[in-house]
C-alpha cells in the first residue's frame, strides 16, 4: 500500500478535506476502498500535526520576545533608582526614578499583549496538542499493520466481512480522536481569549473609576 499517493499539502487553515468517493465494497474492491479510507484519516492527522508545528513558530516568535522585553523592561525598573543614586551629584539622581514606574508599566503592557495574543500559552498548546497528535498517530499506524496482516488470514466471505467491518471502525475511531484533540485546542483558547477580554474590560474600568475619583 502507497500511503504517500494522495499525500497534500496542509491547508492555510485547519479544515477537514473531502471525503474520498466512491469507495466500492464489493467482495474485490474492499481492502482497496479499506487502504484509501486509511490514508484519507491518516492524512488528516498528518496535516493537523503539520499545522500545530507551523502556527506554532510565529507564537514562539512572539511569546519569546514580548516575554523576554518584560524581563528586561522588569530589571530595568530595579535598576533605574542604582543608577539614579550612583550617577547623581548632590543627592540629585540622574535619572528620575519616575522611569522606574514606565518600565514597569511597559513590563506589564508587554504581558497582557502575550496573554492577549495567546502567544505563549498558545505555543506551548500546539506543541502538546501535535505531540499527543504524534502519539495517536503512531498507535494507529502499529494497528493498521496488524489489520492488514490478519487480512492474509481469512479464508472465508464472512471473516473477509469482518476484517473490514474492523477497518472501517478502526478509521472512524482514529479520526474522531484526531478532531477530539483539536476540538479540545480550539475549546481552550476559547477560553483563554475570553479571559484576555475580560482582563482588558476590568482594567479599562478600572483606570476609568480612577481617572473619575481625580
Amino acid at each position: 500500500m502507497d500511503t504517500g499517493k494522495n499525500e497534500r499539502k496542509p491547508s492555510a487553515n485547519l479544515r477537514p478535506q473531502r471525503f474520498p468517493a466512491d469507495l466500492d465494497w464489493s467482495a474485490a474492491k474492499r481492502f482497496d476502498s479499506l487502504d484509501r479510507l486509511f490514508d484519507f484519516v491518516n492524512m488528516e492527522c498528518e496535516d493537523a500535526i503539520h499545522w500545530y508545528y507551523e502556527k506554532k513558530k510565529a507564537k514562539a516568535i512572539f511569546g519569546y520576545w514580548l516575554r523576554l522585553g518584560a524581563i528586561v523592561a522588569v530589571a530595568a525598573a530595579g535598576l533605574i533608582p542604582i543608577i539614579g543614586i550612583l550617577c547623581g551629584k548632590d543627592k540629585v539622581p540622574c535619572i528620575s526614578p519616575a522611569w522606574a514606574t514606565v518600565s514597569l508599566a511597559i513590563a506589564a503592557l508587554l504581558i497582557s499583549l502575550d496573554r492577549f495574543g495567546g502567544y505563549t500559552s498558545g505555543w506551548v498548546r500546539y506543541v502538546r496538542t501535535a505531540q499527543v497528535m504524534t502519539a495517536l498517530q503512531g498507535d494507529f499506524l502499529h494497528d493498521w499493520q496488524v489489520h492488514r496482516h490478519d487480512r492474509h488470514a481469512q479464508i472465508n466471505e464472512e471473516a473477509n466481512l469482518k476484517i473490514t467491518q474492523d477497518g472501517i471502525s478502526m478509521c472512524k475511531k482514529f479520526l474522531q480522536s484526531v478532531n477530539t484533540l483539536v476540538q479540545t485546542e480550539t475549546d481552550v483558547w476559547a477560553q483563554e481569549f475570553q479571559q484576555a477580554l475580560m482582563d482588558v474590560d476590568r482594567g479599562s474600568k478600572s483606570r476609568s473609576e480612577e481617572s473619575n475619583h481625580r
